[in-house]
């Protein structure tokens, strides 16, 4: 049996007024309609809800408990259609969302705060991977949104959202020559041994550190590598090399490393940060994401 919601909630208002002229006029309809409607709802029923006398209108026992299960239903039916339009405008959901470590430090949390101000009903499912890896899972849809290092050189089937670019720092040991210093130029370190990320886990952020360094007139003397920020950082504290890595990682105040800024004011010290999603992911949560975190990330200075 399938009862219309227009009967559900001209029932309740009859049950709350118990007088068939005020609900009448709750509900903006005559009376005799109103009355027709309740003796089809109790014939769809199959038994009395409503008592009535020339001087009054009760609940049957019967009807008590339908005007419960009733206001329930309703309540639920809202919630159903307010659920359905808060997904829709991706207010509500789940967003799977992969970021490089780095970013983490820096730029994720303050977005990651007025987002779920935002959209407090959004449930965010969060991985930290490499770049290489984040193309993958976008590709094979097990990724919804990945922030990654830029430039991204395979754009088949991905929208790409550039961010604000990020600054280098120079990460040295403490007891570097260069330790003692705040600013560094790029030409200073041409004959240095660097750490780097290794090009097949992140191949633009490898790409973003040899162009810093050309630029500078120098290629750089790779002579270890380490797919995280911190085992690079452990290397340069051991002495091994000094590294370019994201200026956030001074948020991680490692013991025996100095990050010093970049001085050259016309060579580029940044990397870039680029949002990317596959085209044929509608989920709508996507784009409340990137509308906040295009807001959030501010200019990095070049």
């Amino acid at each position: 049996m399938l009862l219309e919601t227009r009967l559900l909630r001209q029932y309740v208002v009859v049950a709350e007024e118990l007088n068939f002229r005020r609900a009448a006029s709750r509900l903006h309809m005559s009376q005799p309609p109103l009355s027709v409607a309740m003796q089809n709802l109790e014939a769809a029923v199959g038994t009395q809800l409503l008592d009535r006398s020339k001087h009054h209108v009760r609940l049957t026992p019967a009807g008590v408990v339908f005007h419960e299960d009733a206001q329930r239903l309703l309540r639920q039916m809202q919630m159903a259609v307010e659920r359905a339009r808060r997904t829709g405008l991706g207010q509500e959901g789940t967003l799977r969302f992969s970021f490089v470590p780095s970013a983490a430090l820096d730029v994720l949390p303050a977005v990651f705060k007025r987002f779920q101000h935002d959209y407090p009903t959004v449930h965010l499912q969060l991985t930290a991977e490499t770049t290489t890896r984040q193309m993958q899972d976008l590709r094979a849809g097990d990724c919804d949104l990945a922030l990654v290092v830029g430039p991204v050189h395979d754009v088949r089937g991905l929208q790409l959202v550039q961010l604000q670019p990020q600054p280098f720092a120079v990460a040295v040991s403490a007891g570097h020559p260069l330790a003692k210093r705040e600013r560094v130029q790029l030409k200073e370190l041409a004959n240095e041994p660097f750490v780097s990320f290794p090009g097949s886990a992140g191949a633009s952020f490898a790409a973003a550190i040899l162009g810093v360094c050309q630029a500078a007139g120098f290629v750089p003397r790779i002579v270890q590598e380490a797919s995280q920020m911190q085992a690079i950082l452990t290397l340069v504290a051991g002495g091994l090399g000094i590294a370019l890595v994201p200026a956030s990682m001074r948020r991680l105040h490692m013991e025996d490393v100095v990050l010093l800024d970049i001085a050259d004011r016309r060579l580029p010290r940044t990397y870039d940060l680029v949002l990317a999603y596959a085209t044929s992911n509608d989920n709508p949560v996507i784009q409340a994401f990137v509308s906040t975190a295009a807001r959030m990330i501010k200019p990095a200075a070049r």
